[in-house]
C-alpha cells in the first residue's frame, strides 16, 4: 500500500508508477481526491477522508480480447465485499456498483500496451463508505453508511475488496477455461436487470426494450429485443433508460 493525503487522482499516480516498474500489487490509497474519472469521461466526487479512493498495479497475463475479465471479477470482488459489510448490491455493466437504483462504487480500469503486448492494468476503484450527505447528481448516490447506519472504515473496506479479489484474479489468469467461464458467469449472477425486458437508449435517443443475453469477456453487452433479434453494444453505443 502506498498512502497519499491528497492526489489529483489515483489512476494517474498507479500508472506513473507502473512505467517506474512497480511490482504488480502495489495499490495506492487516497484519502482526498481533487480530480478523479470515472467511466465515460465522467468525474468521480468523494468527499475527504470519508470513502474508498484507491488504484491497484496489476501485470495480468490475458489477451486482449480476454482483459474485461479483470473488470468482471474487480465488480465481483466488490460486490463480495459488501455483502459482508451487510449491503447487496449488484454490477450496472459494464462495471458500476449500484444498490437497487442507488450507485454505491464506480470502477475504472486503464490498461498500457507497448506494441501488441500489454505493460500494465490499473483498477481504480471509488466507493463510498462513510458519506451521508451528497451534492445533487443525476444518478442516486448511496454509501455503506446510508445503507447500514454504521460508519466502517474505509481501510477496512479496502483490505476485504483485496482479499476478495485476490483467488479472483488468480483464476482470471488461470490458463484453465473453466475458471474463466465460472468468473463470467458470477458476473451475470450479479448483473443489474440481468432477467426480463428493460429499456435501452441508443446515442441518438432511440428507444427499444430488450433483454440482457451475455456479457463477453471482451466487454460488448450483448442484448435480445422483443423482436428476437440479437445485437451486441459497447461502452458508449447504449445506455440503460430510466424506468
Amino acid at each position: 500500500m502506498i498512502y497519499y493525503n491528497r492526489l489529483p487522482s489515483s489512476n494517474t499516480e498507479a500508472a506513473r508508477l507502473a512505467v517506474d516498474g512497480v511490482e504488480e500489487g502495489i495499490t495506492v490509497v487516497c484519502r482526498e481526491q481533487t480530480a478523479g474519472r470515472g467511466q465515460r469521461e465522467n468525474k468521480w466526487l468523494t468527499n475527504p477522508f470519508e470513502n474508498l479512493t484507491m488504484s491497484l498495479v496489476l501485470r495480468p497475463s490475458l489477451a486482449a480480447r480476454e482483459l474485461f475479465l479483470l473488470s468482471k471479477a474487480f465488480s465481483i470482488a466488490v460486490i463480495d465485499s459488501l455483502s459482508g459489510f451487510g449491503v447487496e448490491a449488484r454490477i450496472k455493466w459494464p462495471n458500476d456498483i449500484y444498490v437497487e437504483n442507488r450507485k454505491i462504487a464506480g470502477i475504472l480500469i486503464e490498461h498500457s500496451f507497448k506494441g501488441n503486448s500489454l505493460e500494465y492494468t490499473v483498477i481504480g476503484l471509488g466507493l463510498n463508505v462513510r458519506q451521508t450527505v451528497f451534492p445533487p447528481f443525476d444518478i442516486v448516490p448511496t454509501s455503506i453508511a446510508l445503507e447500514t447506519g454504521i460508519m466502517h472504515r474505509p481501510d477496512d473496506v479496502l483490505k476485504t475488496v483485496l482479499d476478495c479479489f485476490l483467488p479472483l484474479y488468480t483464476m482470471c489468469n488461470s490458463p484453465i477455461d473453466e475458471h474463466k467461464t465460472l468468473t463470467a458467469q458470477r458476473y451475470m449472477e450479479k448483473l443489474y436487470r440481468n432477467k426480463g425486458f428493460f429499456p435501452y437508449q441508443r446515442p441518438k435517443g432511440e428507444m427499444f426494450e430488450a433483454e440482457v443475453v451475455a456479457v463477453a469477456n471482451s466487454g460488448e453487452l450483448i442484448l435480445k429485443a422483443k423482436s428476437g433479434e440479437t445485437e451486441s453494444f459497447m461502452f458508449k453505443e447504449i445506455a440503460y433508460a430510466k424506468l
